[in-house]
C-alpha cells in the first residue's frame, strides 16, 4: 500500500541534476537565438529567401511583365513564337540568378559564420576579462591592503553564501566571533527571520560597531557593504551595483594625453562591465534639457548648458586624477600608500600622495648618496624609486592643473549663466518656462537612451575582436612569485589597452565623450553579473546577460530633482506646480525636494557664485621631489 507520505519525499539528486541539465539548455537555446538574431542584422538574406526573390522576378513577373506590355502595344495577344521567346528569355534570366546567388554564397556566404563566431567570441571572453581584471586589482595591492579589497569584491555579490559572507568579515575585522555572527545574521536573512536579526543586532551591537567604526576611515565603502550585511541586508539584484565615479573621463584622459598612468584598474573593470551590458541589450536613460522658441535663445541655451557640462566634468577631472595617483603609488611596492580604498575624500587621497612623495624623494636621496660611495646592489633600486617619483610627479602636476581648470570654466559658467538671464528677461514668461504639455516654446525635459541597436552590436564585437585577435590577452594564473610579478606588469598594460579599445569602439554609436552622456551612466547603476561563471558557454553567457540587464530597475528620480535643481538655479526658471506634478509622477522625484525648489526665490540669490564645490588644497610640487630626481640622474651618471 502506497504511504500517504510517500508524495511528499524529496525527489532524487538525479531529479535535481536534470533540471539544472534542462535549465542549461534553455539558456544555451536563449543565447544562441540572441547571437543569431544581432549577426543577422547586418550580414546577410537567408538563402531561401533570395532564391524565391529571384524565382519570382525571372519567372511569373516577366512573363506577366511581358505578356501585359505586348498586349497594350499590339492589342493582341503574343504569338505563340513570342511565347517561346518570353519563356526563354524567363529561363536564362532565373538560372543566371540562381548561379550568381550561388556564386556569392560560396565565396561570401561564410562571412555570416565568421560574424557570428566573433560576436560569440567577444560575449564568451568579455565575463572572463572582468574576473581576470578583478583579479589583477587584487594583485596589485599587498598585505592588509589586499585583504580588504578581495573582502570588498565578495561583499558586493548579491549571492553571496553565508560562508563567504564570514570569510569576508573575517578578512576585514581579523575577528573569528564577530564574522561567525554576521554569517549567522545573513542565515536568518535567507529564511527571512528578521525578527531574530533584530535580536542578534541589540546583542552584539556594542561589540561589533567599534570594530565598524574603527576601520571606516581606512576603508569606507567595503566597512559600508559589511555594516549592510550585519543590518541584515544584501545587495539588490533590482538595484544594480554603483559605478565608479568619473571612470569614463579618466579612459578619455588617457587616449588624449596618451598616458596609461591616468587610468586605474578599476576603470577597465567599469569599461568591460559597460560594453558587455550594451551587448547585452542594456538601455541607459539620459535627460536632456532642450528649448522650443527663438533661435538666439536656444543657441544661448545650448552654450550655458555646454558651460555647466564643462565645469562639473572639470570638477570631476580633478578627483580622477588624484585617484589615479593615489592608485599608482598604491600599485608600486614599497611606498607609503597601501590601497586607494573606495569612498575616500579628495583631501585624504591628497595627504597620502604627499607623503608618500615625500618618503620617495627621502628613500632616493639615500639611495644617492649610497651609490656615489660605491655601495653595490643600490643603482637598480634607485633607479626604480626614481622612475617611480617621475611618474608620480608627472600625474600630480595633472592633478593641479586640473583644479586650476575648476576655476576657468566656473568663470565662464557665470558668463553664460548671466547671457542667459539678459536674453530670458526680454522674452515672456511662456517663453523660457518649462513647459509638459504638447506643443508651445519654451524649455523641455527631453528623454534619450544609450543603447546599442544590433548593427551597433555586431560593429562593436568585430572591433574588439580584432583587437583580442591582434594583441597579449591578460590571464589568470597560478605561478612561481618572480614570473607571476614579471606577468603583473604587462597583463595591465594589456588590460588598460583594451579599456582604451572599448571606449574606441563605443565612441561612434553612443558618443561616451559627451558630458551629458557620461553624467547619465554614471547616474545609473551597473546590472550585477555575478552568476557569470567561467564555465558557461558563450550562447549561457549571452541569455545571462540580457536577463541580468532586464532586471536592472530605472530610477530616474536623481537625476529629475538635479534637473530641477538646475533649472531653478542655473536657468533661472520658476517651477510651476504642473512641473511639479510632471516630474513627480513621470520620474518619481520627491515632492518635498521639488517644493523646496518651488520656493527658492531667484531675485534674491541672483548674484550667489555657483562654485558649490571647493577644490582640495592639494598644492604645487615640492621643491623636495626635483632635488631628489636631479640627485638621482646625477648618481646614475
Amino acid at each position: 500500500m502506497l504511504s500517504p507520505f510517500a508524495l511528499f519525499k524529496r525527489p532524487h539528486r538525479a531529479h535535481k541534476s536534470g533540471h539544472q541539465d534542462i535549465a542549461q539548455v534553455s539558456l544555451e537555446r536563449e543565447g544562441r537565438d540572441e547571437i543569431r538574431r544581432i549577426t543577422a542584422a547586418v550580414e546577410k538574406v537567408p538563402w531561401s529567401v533570395s532564391t524565391l526573390q529571384i524565382l519570382w522576378t525571372a519567372g511569373p513577373v516577366t512573363l506577366i511583365g511581358a505578356w501585359g506590355g505586348y498586349l497594350l502595344g499590339y492589342g493582341k495577344a503574343p504569338s505563340m513564337e513570342n511565347y517561346v521567346f518570353f519563356i526563354s528569355y524567363t529561363v536564362i534570366t532565373g538560372v543566371a540568378g540562381i548561379i550568381a546567388n550561388l556564386v556569392y554564397h560560396l565565396t561570401r556566404g561564410r562571412h555570416y559564420e565568421r560574424t557570428a563566431n566573433k560576436i560569440s567570441h567577444i560575449i564568451d571572453e568579455l565575463p572572463e576579462l572582468i574576473l581576470t581584471t578583478r583579479n589583477l586589482i587584487v594583485e596589485s595591492l599587498e598585505g592588509e591592503a589586499r585583504r580588504r579589497e578581495a573582502a570588498a569584491m565578495l561583499l558586493r555579490k548579491q549571492d553571496l553564501s553565508p560562508q563567504g559572507v564570514e570569510l569576508a568579515a573575517l578578512e576585514l575585522l581579523d575577528d573569528h566571533d564577530s564574522a561567525r555572527i554576521i554569517a549567522q545574521i545573513d542565515v536568518y536573512r535567507r529564511v527571512g527571520l528578521h525578527a531574530r536579526i533584530q535580536d542578534m543586532i541589540a546583542l552584539y551591537r556594542d561589540t561589533i560597531d567599534p570594530q565598524l567604526s574603527e576601520l571606516n576611515e581606512v576603508a569606507p565603502e567595503a566597512i559600508a557593504l559589511l555594516r549592510d550585511r550585519f543590518a541584515g541586508h544584501a545587495p539588490d539584484l533590482h538595484h544594480g551595483v554603483a559605478r565608479d565615479d568619473n571612470f569614463i573621463e579618466r579612459v578619455m584622459a588617457a587616449i588624449e594625453e596618451d598616458n596609461e598612468l591616468l587610468m586605474t584598474l578599476q576603470d577597465v573593470e567599469e569599461m568591460l562591465i559597460l560594453a558587455f551590458e550594451l551587448i547585452s541589450g542594456r538601455e541607459i536613460p539620459m535627460l536632456t534639457f532642450e528649448y522650443r522658441g527663438r533661435w538666439q535663445l536656444a543657441r544661448t541655451l545650448d552654450a550655458l548648458e555646454e558651460a555647466r557640462s564643462r565645469y562639473r566634468i572639470s570638477q570631476a577631472t580633478g578627483l580622477s586624477r588624484l585617484k589615479a595617483l593615489t592608485v599608482y603609488l598604491a600599485e608600486q611596492s614599497g611606498t607609503l600608500v597601501e590601497d586607494a580604498a573606495q569612498g575616500l575624500r579628495a583631501e585624504a587621497l591628497a595627504q597620502r600622495s604627499r607623503e608618500a612623495m615625500d618618503a620617495l624623494a627621502e628613500q632616493i636621496h639615500q639611495l644617492a648618496v649610497r651609490s656615489r660611495q660605491g655601495e653595490k646592489g643600490v643603482r637598480g633600486e634607485l633607479r626604480d624609486r626614481a622612475n617611480i617619483l617621475t611618474n608620480a610627479l608627472k600625474l600630480f602636476r595633472s592633478v593641479h592643473e586640473a583644479y586650476e581648470q575648476v576655476g576657468r570654466n566656473h568663470v565662464n559658467l557665470l558668463r553664460m549663466s548671466e547671457r542667459w538671464d539678459r536674453m530670458a528677461e526680454a522674452e515672456s514668461d511662456d517663453a523660457t518656462r518649462l513647459q509638459v504639455g504638447p506643443g508651445g516654446r519654451g524649455l523641455r525635459i527631453r528623454e534619450k537612451r544609450i543603447e546599442l541597436d544590433d548593427a551597433a552590436k555586431a560593429q562593436v564585437c568585430k572591433h574588439l575582436f580584432r583587437h583580442l585577435r591582434d594583441t597579449r590577452l591578460p590571464h589568470r594564473r597560478i605561478e612561481p612569485q618572480a614570473t607571476a610579478t614579471q606577468d603583473h606588469v604587462a597583463d595591465v598594460e594589456a588590460a588598460k589597452r583594451l579599456a582604451i579599445e572599448i571606449a574606441l569602439a563605443l565612441e561612434p554609436h553612443v558618443q561616451l565623450s559627451r558630458p551629458e552622456v557620461q553624467r547619465a551612466i554614471y547616474a545609473s547603476n551597473a546590472a550585477y553579473f555575478g552568476q557569470l561563471e567561467p564555465n558557461l558557454s558563450a550562447s549561457a553567457k549571452a541569455a545571462l546577460g540580457t536577463a541580468m540587464v532586464k532586471e536592472v530597475n530605472e530610477d530616474l528620480s536623481r537625476t529629475a530633482e538635479s534637473l530641477a535643481l538646475a533649472l531653478v538655479r542655473h536657468y533661472r526658471v520658476a517651477l510651476p506646480p504642473e512641473a511639479i506634478d510632471f516630474l513627480k509622477n513621470t520620474y518619481g522625484a520627491r515632492e518635498g525636494t521639488l517644493n523646496m525648489l518651488s520656493n527658492y526665490d531667484i531675485r534674491m540669490h541672483r548674484n550667489i557664485s555657483l562654485l558649490t564645490h571647493r577644490p582640495p588644497l592639494v598644492g604645487s610640487p615640492s621643491r623636495h621631489w626635483y632635488r631628489a630626481l636631479v640627485r638621482a640622474r646625477r648618481a646614475l651618471n
